[in-house]
């Protein structure tokens, strides 16, 4: 069975988005308003991905101006916007060399973004920017910390591997238990490159429109198709999640703030988020005539049922995983996070699946079949374990 680690990163290397459907701009994807400090420059490392393009339209309406530095595989996402063509691996196509002859050149930065899931990458591209920017913004993951057993603070430990096998891991794919200490490896570059001047992003799971992943939508799909769903645990049981476009707000606000340091970047802000609070909000705001039958944890999982990826967002809060939903966003929180309605969250998404689905089948055939090609169970599948239950309460 797919472990949460091993989807986690497995969802790190596909979430980039086709071009077709990332142009698509909703009317929702407007920044929470504030006033617009100096113009800055920005220098994306990627930037075409799931959060890239939240961050530079967010930031390009607020002035800001925008280098990205990538392969050039979707050259029509941001037409209008600088691209230097590399590649993060040296030795394949032109690598870091078009890049580095800017920085030789005296070319310079306000800012550069880097959301890279490779160590090396950051400890090159950080050294090799460390005086042609004033600030680097790194986005980790929650995933950089050692261990999820209990609720998780900014200064806990950060997960480890030995250099050995860290300097075996230069590209993707590689040994995804390994993602967590990558991520860990990656801030350590950004702050030794970058004293006092690095800032490090650790976002929960990311959620919302553009997410090709698909690790909260089966809930809103699945809940507004009606019937009797299968939910996993006890409605308690605590989860926590952040919308895209508040994970960009907030980088966009880093930036204009100079906001230094790491921050836990995960919500709702305000914290009380159950498995059931999301799923009844799903089911009032697509208004489904939608059933809930929770079937507990370990009953899931003797019938191959695990949390995060057969049952998305929710893991059982015991063991390992006790703290896993349960991580401190105070920090965040008092230097300017805020974290959008769930209700808007399950709109825009459903909004975004619905223009996305059609364009992705005429392109490439793909169909969103949960339980076989995205997270989450297929209908057959639910049905026959919810007689299951039932049949074991008889």
């Amino acid at each position: 069975m797919e472990t949460r680690r091993t989807f986690l990163l497995a969802s790190a290397g596909t979430a980039a988005l086709p071009a077709f459907a990332a142009r698509r701009l909703l009317a929702d994807d407007a920044p929470i308003d504030r006033p617009t400090r100096r113009p800055l420059k920005i220098l994306f490392l990627g930037g075409t991905g799931f959060l890239g393009p939240h961050i530079v339209r967010f930031a390009r309406a607020r002035g800001h101006a925008f280098t990205l530095f990538n392969r050039g595989r979707r050259p029509d996402l941001f037409a209008d916007v600088e691209t230097i063509i590399g590649n993060r691996i040296e030795g394949e196509g032109p690598g870091l060399t078009p890049l580095r002859e800017q920085v030789e050149a005296g070319r310079r930065w306000d800012v550069v973004i880097d959301t890279a899931s490779v160590h090396q990458w950051t400890e090159r591209t950080a050294t090799m920017l460390a005086k042609a920017a004033d600030q680097y913004v790194y986005i980790s993951s929650l995933s950089a910390y050692a261990e999820a057993s209990s609720c998780r603070t900014e200064g806990d430990p950060v997960a480890t591997m030995p250099d050995e096998i860290a300097a075996g891991i230069d590209r993707i794919p590689y040994d995804m238990t390994h993602y967590g200490a990558v991520k860990a490896r990656s801030e350590a570059a950004a702050e030794a490159a970058f004293p006092g001047r690095a800032t490090v992003m650790r976002p929960g799971l990311i959620v919302g429109p553009r997410d090709r992943t698909h690790r909260f939508t089966y809930w809103p799909h699945r809940i507004r198709a009606g019937g009797e769903v299968l939910t996993p645990g006890n409605p308690t049981d605590p989860v926590m999640f952040i919308d895209v476009r508040d994970v960009a707000d907030f980088v966009v606000l880093a930036m204009e703030e100079r906001l230094h340091g790491i921050y836990n970047t995960n919500g709702p802000v305000g914290g009380g988020m159950t498995i059931g609070k999301l799923v009844e909000a799903c089911r009032v705001t697509t208004g489904s005539d939608a059933s809930f039958t929770w079937a507990d944890a370990d009953f899931l999982s003797e019938r191959n049922i695990g949390g995060w990826v057969q049952m998305p967002v929710w893991l059982p809060p015991k063991g390992e995983y006790k703290g896993f939903h349960c991580t401190s966003v105070e920090r965040a929180r008092r230097a300017g996070l805020r974290t959008r309605p769930l209700d808007d969250t399950i709109r825009v998404t459903l909004a975004w699946l619905d223009g996305w689905l059609p364009e992705a089948k005429a392109e490439r055939g793909y169909e969103y079949t949960p339980g076989e090609n995205a997270p989450g169970i297929t209908r057959e599948r639910e049905q026959a374990v919810l007689a299951e239950w039932h049949g074991r309460e008889g």
